[in-house]
């Protein structure tokens, strides 16, 4: 009787077969012919041009392009100026609400019966003579000319200068300038400067020029003092007028002739004139200067997370 064979058996048997050696070189002759295959078609060279469609490409949000709206009216470029002059105006201690006549009243303080009788306060921007730009509260009394140097960020006074209105003896009025042979006017940048389109006032308080130690000395007492309009100017169309020099310089006229004529003793007072002229800053590099000014150190300004 014939064996029957499991269908079961024969799935294994054909799962067992084992490679022959015939099969095997079939095998590999199929490899070969396939690698021949490749390598030919490799080296056929294709003529045809592929062409690819227009694709619209989409940038990412972090990569969107600024949308340009036209150009900007007369009147809307006259807005937006407004508007960047305000924030400017808002970053200068000085200018906000009530700073000024808060600082005032506590200068008082620092007056006594010497000086007379309070007339009138201004916030003007003081020029030395290394042409740094510094902001001042100037107090004029019966007496004294006071020149004030106030903190309003920390809300104090931290130097205060005297000078009797009698010993002033020459006011000069007119427009800023640098020499000619200096730096700042061979390289250009005086002719460009801000400066020299300035004008202001100088107050002489002696006779006597500046020595040379006192020139060349950023920190010298000088017996001049120039003071220029407050760079609120600049932010406000109509500025107040406790910072425009040239009020100041009338009421500093009159205190001075008041103060002149109630002094007992006329014959030891020195002459007393006020003239026109251009107000020479004898700077001949000015390298801080342009520093100092660019970066407004001279005023309590808000810098961010730095103070000066």
């Amino acid at each position: 009787m014939a064996e029957e064979t499991s269908p079961l058996n024969n799935l294994d048997t054909q799962g067992n077969i084992s490679p022959s050696p015939t099969n095997m070189a079939a095998q590999g002759a199929e490899g070969g012919n396939r690698s021949s295959s490749a390598s030919d078609m490799s080296n056929i060279q294709i003529d045809e041009v592929v062409s690819v469609p227009n694709v619209e490409v989409k940038h990412a949000p972090f990569q969107t392009q600024p949308i340009l709206r036209g150009d900007l009216t007369e009147e809307q470029m006259k807005e937006l100026s407004e508007k960047m002059r305000k924030e400017q105006a808002k970053k200068y201690f000085s200018l906000r609400d009530g700073a000024f006549s808060n600082a005032v009243e506590e200068c008082k303080l620092y007056l006594d019966d010497s000086d007379g009788e309070f007339l009138s306060s201004w916030l003007l921007s003081e020029i030395d003579h290394w042409d740094h730009e510094k902001e001042r509260i100037i107090l004029i009394t019966e007496k004294s000319l006071c020149l004030v140097k106030y903190n309003f960020i920390g809300l104090k006074v931290d130097e205060m200068k005297k000078m009797p209105l009698i010993k002033c003896d020459k006011i000069q009025v007119g427009r800023f300038v640098y020499p000619k042979n200096t730096m700042m006017m061979i390289t250009g940048y005086g002719e460009n400067s801000p400066r020299c389109k300035q004008s202001g006032v100088r107050i002489f308080l002696s006779h006597h020029g500046p020595s040379f130690f006192q020139t060349w000395n950023p920190w010298s007492s000088m017996p001049y003092l120039s003071f220029a309009s407050h760079v609120q100017s600049m932010f406000v169309d109509s500025p107040p007028d406790i910072s425009q020099h040239g009020l100041f310089t009338k009421a500093l006229i009159q205190a001075i002739t008041e103060a002149r004529e109630a002094e007992s003793n006329q014959e030891r007072l020195d002459s007393f004139e006020v003239v026109e002229g251009e107000l020479e800053i004898n700077v001949y590099v000015g390298l801080t200067a342009m520093v100092y000014n660019q970066s407004k150190l001279g005023f309590c300004k808000d810098r961010g997370n730095v103070f000066f």
